[in-house]
């Protein structure tokens, strides 16, 4: 025995002060600094949580440090209410649907806490205090910045003493001190499983580029798909621009239809309705004295062709002339007629 007690005398004298010893506590300060906040709080459960009062000042505060805010009551509503009886069942589910009545606010606004004082006669008293979300979130940001693990929002009263009101949302509470006592043996779990999950990880990380490759693949063909689209919706669009560009050149328009007609047609020649179609048809029809020269006038326009009689020439008793249906083409400058089918 007295052989064993040597040995481990020796051995811890060499162990102490050692490059071996130095390099684990660097690296197990360093695996604690990268933990999230909470974490590291978890991992000293029995430590005090620090006062700190609102607002913050130039604080030389640790990161990872549990911190409760003291609140001055400044900066929080609070009330003392009456409420019957039968509200002490459910204070905050009756608090959620009438906080409207109390304060300025719905409860979609703001963070409140509510707590039974006491009970007179048929009223129970109860203490509100709340404050609004947006400025809770800054707030509740602010000392994340600085790094810290926020246990509690203490409400101070008029007088700087706390109302035993604590502010803070459920969902932020500091981390049970239980996982604390747990985490090491987590973390040395944590890291054989991560070592033996090196060859896994590879494969499984070869897998997914594969993947977005393919994926990148299919992209890059769906979008050379709709490009293609894209071009030919564009040459038929450009295609019947053309179309209807030589359609517009081939005809001539309609001032100048009008100004030959008033030419054209003799001084007793009335039009009671003209149409131009856009294939270039001319129909027309009205009143003349001479209605059986009206071919031969208008072989005179230059921009009209092949005129022909709708019908037969009827006399029109009312006017004393005769009436006439008559139809023509019209022509661009060229001298050619459009035709319907023409590209």
């Amino acid at each position: 025995m007295r052989g064993v007690t040597l040995w481990q005398e020796q051995w811890q004298r060499r162990w102490q002060g050692s490059g071996v010893q130095a390099f684990f506590r660097a690296w197990g300060r360093e695996l604690v600094d990268s933990l999230p906040a909470a974490v590291r709080h978890a991992l000293q459960p029995g430590r005090a949580p620090r006062s700190v009062a609102w607002p913050l000042a130039a604080d030389t505060g640790t990161p990872g440090e549990r911190v409760v805010l003291e609140l001055p009551a400044a900066f929080a509503l609070s009330r003392r209410l009456a409420l019957p009886l039968a509200a002490g069942r459910d204070l905050s589910q009756l608090m959620q649907f009438e906080l409207d009545r109390f304060t300025p606010f719905t409860a979609e606004q703001v963070h409140y806490v509510v707590r039974q004082e006491a009970v007179a006669g048929e009223q129970l008293w109860v203490s509100l205090a709340l404050v609004r979300r947006d400025w809770l979130q800054e707030c509740l940001g602010q000392c994340q910045a600085r790094g810290w693990v926020v246990s509690g929002i203490q409400l101070l009263d008029d007088q700087g003493q706390p109302t035993g009101l604590d502010l803070l949302p459920s969902a932020h509470q500091a981390v049970a001190s239980a996982q604390g006592r747990h985490l090491a043996l987590g973390l040395s779990a944590l890291c054989l499983v991560l070592l033996a999950a090196i060859p896994l990880t590879w494969q499984h990380n070869r897998a997914q580029a594969l993947e977005a490759m393919h994926a990148e693949v299919q992209n890059l063909r769906a979008q050379a798909a709709e490009v293609a689209a894209l071009r030919k919706t564009l040459d038929e669009a450009q295609g019947a621009a053309q179309f209807i560009a030589r359609r517009r050149l081939a005809q001539p328009g309609r001032a100048l239809l009008l100004s030959e007609l008033t030419t054209c047609l003799p001084s007793d020649t009335w039009l009671q309705s003209l149409e131009i179609h856009a294939d270039g048809q001319v129909d027309m029809a009205g009143l003349s004295a001479r209605a059986s020269a009206l071919i031969s006038q208008i072989k005179g326009c230059n921009h009209l062709v092949d005129a022909q009689y709708q019908g037969v020439i009827q006399p029109d008793e009312a006017s004393g002339r005769d009436r006439f249906y008559l139809r023509a083409k019209a022509r661009g400058e060229a001298g050619d007629a459009p035709h319907p089918d023409q590209p």
